[in-house]
């Protein structure tokens, strides 16, 4: 049983912190250095400087971009510029956007959703785990004691009842409107729902379901290591507000506005083994780059605008890849492709953009266009107990960070 509480959000006054649209930011995994630099020239209270602040070069133990985040934190509280919302509450979310020309819409909603070991098969992953970008989340959690960016998770909604409820309440209330933002061709709008009966009814509606991890394993795992630490502590005290609890985005697999986006793979170096790899494991042939998005073949080799399209051959062994995913595109081209170059001594790049992965496999560097993996299919991954190669998912668009935030007993 999944337990999903409403919590008390940590938001911006626009009053004295400006425009929403200017202070929020993308979650720390996907900002470049180009983009975070942009985002702190853009506003003095940018959310970036607590998600993903700048690295100095005098950086200490005691003064580093994680001492400073909690300053940031700590005189934007003083100041007035950040406010705890009085009233625990579920924040409603629409998230506007644009893909292939289309206007789509992905609604949701922001909750506290208490942590359980990954065993018990409440919460489920379905992607691998960098450990390095875990040390970072820790060390930013145990300075601000903030869930500053949501983990994104999936629920089954067959019934359509979350939907409908969703849909009634923003549209003709008690849900309150707080919140807008326009960036780009992103429109953000966020409602506080917190009427206690409705937050029990939206919470008893969704206790039943598990909840498919499709962006944040990391925080989430860090979310467990911290309430181990807290726990050992005995630093645990307000409900709500305690590391039980991680902060969440949860929305229904069949969302009309659920987007997954291939990561491609960028190789530099290892030419020789991919050309082996090719001709000892797969059927290779040319194709136009306008067959890209008509065909959506699974595996696509690129080196200077020239296309190869390639299916694993009839027999090639892919035993030692789990039954649950070893027929995805992806997972045949880290095994069979990305593998042997990495071991030649390629150094291997992800790209989400399709346009940026084909001009970027130039001068000797080459594509792996892999083609996205869809809900269902991640869904299966994750019931068998499974977890794709890392880097597999991208989902789009991100949930920004600064549009509500979850403090731990500030």
């Amino acid at each position: 049983m999944a337990e999903i509480v409403p919590f008390h959000g940590l938001r911006y006054d626009e009053g004295k912190a400006g425009p929403l649209a200017d202070l929020i930011c993308p979650p720390y995994d996907v900002i470049a250095d180009e983009q975070r630099e942009a985002l702190y020239e853009r506003r003095a209270h940018n959310f970036v400087r607590i998600e993903h602040g700048k690295p100095e070069v005098a950086d200490d133990p005691v003064d580093n971009r994680y001492t400073r985040a909690k300053a940031f934190l700590d005189g934007w509280l003083e100041k007035g510029v950040l406010r705890v919302d009085p009233t625990p509450a579920f924040y409603l979310y629409d998230h506007y956007f644009e893909v292939g020309g289309a206007r789509l819409r992905r609604r949701g909603f922001l909750g506290a959703l208490r942590l359980y070991q990954m065993g018990r098969g409440i919460v489920r992953p379905h992607e691998q785990t960098i450990p390095k970008d875990k040390a970072d989340r820790l060390r930013l959690l145990r300075l601000t004691r903030v869930n500053s960016s949501p983990i994104f998770g999936l629920y089954e909604d067959a019934s359509r009842r979350v939907s409908e409820m969703l849909e009634g309440w923003t549209a003709r209330g008690p849900a309150r409107f707080v919140a807008e933002a326009r960036v780009g061709d992103e429109r953000h709008l966020l409602w506080a729902l917190d009427d206690r009966a409705l937050t029990r009814k939206l919470a008893a509606q969704v206790a039943d379901a598990r909840i498919y991890l499709a962006d944040g394993h990391h925080r989430y795992e860090v979310a467990l290591e911290y309430l181990k630490e807290e726990t050992e502590q005995k630093r645990i005290d307000f409900p709500e507000d305690t590391p039980n609890y991680v902060l969440a985005y949860l929305c229904a697999l069949d969302d009309p506005g659920l987007r997954i986006m291939p990561t491609h793979r960028v190789v530099r170096g290892g030419g020789a083994a991919l050309d082996e790899a090719v001709a000892k494991s797969f059927d290779a042939s040319p194709i136009e780059r306008g067959a890209l998005a008509d065909t959506r073949p699974g595996i696509v080799l690129v080196r200077d605008l020239s296309f190869t399209r390639l299916e694993p051959r009839a027999g090639v062994d892919l035993s030692r890849l789990a039954e649950a995913w070893r027929s995805l595109p992806i997972a045949q081209a880290e095994a069979l492709l990305i593998g042997p170059a990495r071991g030649s001594g390629a150094t291997v790049t992800y790209e989400h953009d399709t346009d940026r992965a084909i001009a970027a496999a130039t001068g000797g560097a080459s594509a792996v266009l892999v083609r996205a993996v869809d809900p269902l299919t991640l869904k299966r991954v994750a019931d068998a107990w499974e977890r794709l190669p890392a880097k597999t998912t991208y989902f789009y668009p991100k949930v920004p960070a600064g549009l509500v935030a979850r403090p731990l007993g500030l």
